[in-house]
């Protein structure tokens, strides 16, 4: 399946009949900052979707930080829908490969459903790749569907338990109609396993000819299976992992010890890295220095 021609994620061009885009893109990366202004839950997704959904985050009263959101790099896609007082936004938000930044702003109820790998194509209905560094209207995929779960957004009220029970309901219908391939889920899940380990041990092999050979496939074979479930390559993968681990541990240990921990060859590797994904050094990530805002982002966390 293709996605109809939109906007990305980069683009604050109209492409919704004078609602904008941007309205989806600024909106749905909204922030999930704890705080004593907002209800934040983390809840285990219902049985049934266990195998594609990984976890559930629901918070309303969403603060709106002076120092605006950050969102890492990160290889998820998410189901999110957000209220703003009027029309529930329903989207999927692909993996981003670099970091965005967004100023400002408040959104009372955000729910956000994110999929483990190799979940979002049998869920969403499209190949992962045509979601990466891109917020996809829900209406794109779903069509029908995803007007008649937005208007039952709508008349739940706000209500966030009701809100995710619809969510989770309208996921159920959807994997349950598309036929599953639990061994190649089960294969991606274990490379997956492999590189987010390999971020916490420094002296891992974590390359694609070394992952291929402990999965027992072909080099090829595992390139397609990250391009077609994920979106992005093994290696680019393994990239954000590692400077997803970085960046949580930036504020309390040296750049030399760090860079030695989480398997960046040395210091000047670790720099590099951060400007490429964060868009800034460590030392000016850590200092409060930002990625340049792009039109129409949103920032999904203060730090992730």
């Amino acid at each position: 399946m293709e996605i109809p021609a939109r906007p990305s994620t980069l683009s604050a061009r109209d492409g919704r009949g004078g609602r904008g885009f941007a309205r989806y893109t600024a909106v749905v990366l909204a922030p999930l900052l704890p705080s004593s202004r907002s209800d934040s839950r983390d809840l285990s997704p219902r049985a049934p979707l266990r195998s594609w959904v990984s976890d559930v985050h629901v918070m309303s009263a969403v603060p709106s930080p002076p120092a605006g959101w950050t969102r890492l790099p990160s290889g998820t896609t998410s189901l999110v829908a957000c209220w703003t007082g009027g029309e529930p936004v329903v989207a999927a938000v692909g993996p981003l490969q670099r970091a965005t930044f967004k100023p400002s702003g408040v959104v009372p109820l955000y729910a956000r459903l994110s999929f483990h790998p190799g979940g979002a194509r049998p869920a969403l209905g499209v190949a992962a790749h045509e979601l990466v560094d891109r917020v996809v209207p829900l209406d794109d995929l779903w069509g029908a569907r995803a007007r008649e779960l937005r208007h039952a957004l709508a008349r739940a009220g706000g209500d966030p338990a009701a809100a995710v029970r619809l969510l989770e309901d309208a996921l159920c219908r959807a994997v349950g109609a598309r036929a599953d391939a639990p061994a190649r889920r089960a294969l991606l899940r274990r490379a997956v396993d492999v590189l987010d380990a390999s971020a916490l041990a420094p002296d891992s092999d974590a390359s694609i000819p070394a992952l291929a050979r402990r999965l027992r496939v072909a080099e090829r074979t595992l390139r397609a299976l990250f391009h077609e479930e994920i979106g992005i390559s093994p290696k680019r993968y393994a990239r954000i992992a590692r400077i997803r681990r970085a960046a949580e541990r930036l504020a309390t240990t040296s750049l030399a010890r760090l860079a030695s921990e989480t398997g960046f060859y040395d210091q000047a590797h670790l720099t590099a890295e951060f400007r490429s994904l964060l868009g800034v050094t460590p030392r000016a990530y850590l200092a409060g220095a930002r990625p340049a805002a792009r039109p129409g982002c949103g920032g999904a966390s203060a730090r992730g």
